[in-house]
């Protein structure tokens, strides 16, 4: 859906080089489409586009993917979905210019029609490659970043590089509509150019997964005690803490509780001596990054996600296409997903006493919770498949190739 707004140019789109005319391509030969991301880590930008790129129809698309810097743990599994190895650029620090014609290159090699940027960094590189080279530029918006509001000496420049890469580009992918609102009133995003493409999920998710006692035998967890999950990578942003915080008070009602974290990253230690902190290190199991997390979905008796700021949360989706209950925090993208009493419960970010109530409330009721799961299961099955994300994105590259700006 296109949302419509008044237009905005920023005065910056004048420093940027005129942009040659694409090269000409034999009908019938597939469209070919750069991927450029930042990282090539197991974050929720970098899966979401490895689960939506085999939905893609390979008749009219051939896929490349590059990143710029760390490691490519995701390397081998985009390598099978794109048919080619993903090309490393070599990024050794944010302002390093020599990736400019390296990415320039391997462009021009590969002979790419579109490229489609993911996070900060890819945007900006990416904005001067499409500019330099001729091809058609879409970029995509994942997070409304707690960041992108802080009044700090970075934000000027961060906000020339963002109107810049606005400028460039054809047409601007925002996840949710809460997002198209967040970033046009933090930085200015050109509604004339958005179009809202939420994230998808693999609607056969549920039939994938194991029952729940056999789940909890795979995973080694308890048969009988209440289990509470969370599903993401171990950062700040993901809100774990004030779920473990939630702990002791869910606890003080039903004393079997457990948390159950499937993720890994910078956050695991400082998490697991916040556990032992609260006296329910115990109680808390890490589970580490799992590739089974329909299994993970199965085995838990209700879903947390106390996120402090998403777009569109991939994990979120996953557990309403599993009818999980679930107990959330407000925010940009879960507030486009979750009305609060239809498909879960609400609760302030940062709250955990407000987590530990509305989870004793679900726990305490589970005929009602399952309720709740199945009016989120049949929302995210009518609205968010990646059959439908897909067509919606193939309308889209269509229309650029076809229109441009």
């Amino acid at each position: 859906m296109k949302r419509a707004a008044a237009a905005f140019e920023p005065r910056s789109v004048r420093l940027l080089p005129a942009r040659p005319a694409p090269a000409a391509r034999p009908a019938g030969e597939p469209r070919r489409v750069l991927h450029l991301l930042s990282t090539l880590q197991r974050g929720g930008t970098e899966m979401a586009l490895l689960r939506l790129l085999p939905r893609m129809d390979p008749a009219a698309w051939t896929f490349r993917v590059a990143w710029l810097h760390g490691p490519g743990d995701l390397a081998a599994e985009f390598e099978r979905a794109c048919g080619a190895p993903p090309q490393p650029l070599g990024l050794r620090f944010k302002a390093d210019l020599a990736v400019l014609p390296r990415l320039v290159g391997w462009m021009r090699r590969e002979r790419i029609d579109l490229i489609q940027t993911h996070m900060d960094l890819a945007d900006y590189y990416g904005a001067a490659a499409a500019r330099l080279l001729g091809a058609r530029l879409v970029s995509i918006r994942q997070n409304a970043d707690e960041f992108r509001t802080r009044r700090t000496w970075k934000r000027p420049p961060f906000l020339l590089l963002e109107h810049l890469s606005y400028a460039a580009a054809d047409a601007v992918i925002a996840v949710s509509d809460g997002l198209v609102d967040f970033l046009a009133r933090a930085e200015g995003l050109p509604r004339h150019k958005t179009v809202v493409i939420p994230n998808g999920v693999d609607p056969t998710i549920a039939m994938r997964a194991p029952d729940r006692e056999a789940a909890r035998r795979s995973l080694r967890l308890p048969a009988a005690a209440p289990l509470i999950g969370a599903v993401g990578r171990l950062a700040e942003q993901k809100g774990h803490r004030d779920l473990l915080r939630a702990l002791p008070d869910i606890r003080a009602e039903f004393p079997a509780a457990q948390v159950v974290i499937a993720g890994e990253g910078p956050e695991r230690g400082p998490l697991e001596a916040e556990a032992l902190r609260l006296g329910i290190g115990d109680a808390v199991r890490f589970l580490g990054h799992r590739g089974d997390v329909a299994a993970v979905l199965a085995a838990i008796d209700l879903f947390a996600f106390p996120s402090l700021w998403e777009g569109m949360p991939m994990a979120l989706l996953e557990a309403m296409a599993m009818a999980k209950p679930l107990v959330a925090a407000r925010g940009v993208g879960v507030d486009d997903l979750v009305a609060d009493g239809v498909h879960g419960l609400l609760v302030a970010p940062r709250d955990p006493a407000g987590l530990a109530t509305a989870a004793r409330r679900l726990l305490r009721d589970p005929q009602a919770a399952a309720g709740l799961g199945e009016t989120a299961r049949r929302r995210v099955l009518e609205r968010y498949t990646l059959g439908r994300i897909a067509a919606d994105v193939d309308r889209l590259y269509r229309r650029v190739l076809r229109e441009g700006r």
